[in-house]
C-alpha cells in the first residue's frame, strides 16, 4: 500500500460511506489473559466513533492495535480498504494514522509550537540550515493555522505547554495529531480528569477534527458527553463487541446495560 508520508489525504465522503480505518475479528492475548476475542471496529472519513466498555473490556487494546502499539494474534487491520501489518507506531503514522494517548506526550517546558513539531522539526534554508537552526517562523505560522482550523483558543503559540489549562493541553495534543494525520486520529480518554469547561473544549476539537475530513475513534468513559459528539457507538465487553449503533438510537442506560451484559435493541 503506497501512501507517501506528508501527502495530504482527507476523506470527502459522507460519514458511514466507507471505512478508512478498520479492525476485523481481532484477537490479542497477553500471556493467559485474552484482551481481545474477535473484536471489530470501523470508522469512516468525517465520522466520530465512540468506543465504550468497562475497565478491562479491551477498548484501549483495540485502539492500540489500530495505531501499531500492539500486533494482533489473529484478525485484520485495514487502512483505506487495504490490509496492513503495523509493526510499530511509526508504521501507522506513515500510513496517515495518528494517536493521542492519555499521557499526551507533550514536553511541558517548551513552547506550543515546538511541541507541535516534535520529531518533525524543519530546518532553516541556506547557511542557517548547515548550522541546524530551526525554522521557527514557519513552525509558528503552521501552528497558528493548525489551532485556528480547530477553533482552539490559546494565549499564544510561543507559551510553554505548562502554562496552559488541562483542556488546552488536550486540545494541543489533538491539534498536533490532526496536523500530521492524513487518514485518522485515535484518542484514548481525551476528557479524563478534566472539568466541564475543559471537556467541552476537547469535545469541540474532536468534532472539528472529523469535520476536517479525518476519521476519529475515541475511547472514553464519558458516556453522556460522547453521545453528543459521536456519530456511532461501539460497546465492548470481555474483549468482544456487544453493541454497535448510531448515537440517536441510544441512551446512557442502553450503553451501561450493554457494558454489564444486558441485551439491548437500539431504538426501542
Amino acid at each position: 500500500m503506497d501512501i507517501t508520508p506528508g501527502v495530504e489525504w482527507r476523506g470527502e465522503s459522507a460519514p458511514g460511506a466507507h471505512a478508512v480505518v478498520a479492525a476485523s475479528n481481532v484477537t490479542k492475548s497477553f500471556g493467559h489473559v485474552e484482551a481481545l476475542r474477535g473484536a471489530s471496529v470501523d470508522v469512516s472519513a468525517g465520522e466520530v466513533v465512540a468506543l465504550f466498555g468497562d475497565n478491562g473490556a479491551g477498548k484501549s487494546t483495540l485502539m492500540k492495535t489500530l495505531c501499531g502499539v500492539h500486533q494482533p494474534d489473529h484478525g485484520e487491520v485495514k487502512i483505506l480498504g487495504e490490509s496492513v501489518s503495523l509493526g510499530s507506531i511509526r508504521d501507522a503514522q506513515a500510513l496517515g494514522v495518528e494517536a493521542v494517548h492519555q499521557d499526551l506526550a507533550l514536553a511541558p517546558h517548551i513552547p506550543v509550537l515546538e511541541n507541535m513539531f516534535l520529531g518533525h522539526e524543519p530546518i532553516r534554508p541556506g547557511w542557517r540550515g548547515r548550522l541546524r537552526i530551526l525554522d521557527r517562523p514557519a513552525m509558528a505560522a503552521a501552528t497558528r493555522e493548525a489551532v485556528l482550523r480547530l477553533s482552539i483558543d490559546l494565549p499564544s503559540v510561543t507559551v510553554p505547554v505548562d502554562d496552559l489549562s488541562g483542556g488546552q493541553k488536550q486540545a494541543v495534543a489533538v491539534a498536533r495529531a490532526v496536523m500530521w494525520a492524513k487518514v485518522a486520529v485515535l484518542m484514548d480518554e481525551p476528557t479524563a480528569a478534566l472539568g466541564p469547561r475543559q471537556s467541552e473544549i476537547v469535545c469541540q476539537t474532536i468534532r472539528a477534527t472529523a469535520e476536517s475530513g479525518l476519521a476519529v475513534l475515541v475511547v472514553s468513559h464519558d458516556i453522556p458527553r460522547m453521545l453528543k459528539v459521536a456519530d456511532r457507538v461501539v460497546v465492548m465487553r470481555q474483549g468482544k463487541n456487544v453493541l454497535t449503533a448510531h448515537t440517536g438510537e441510544l441512551t446512557v442506560t442502553d450503553i451501561v446495560g450493554a457494558m454489564v451484559g444486558q441485551e439491548i435493541e437500539p431504538g426501542e
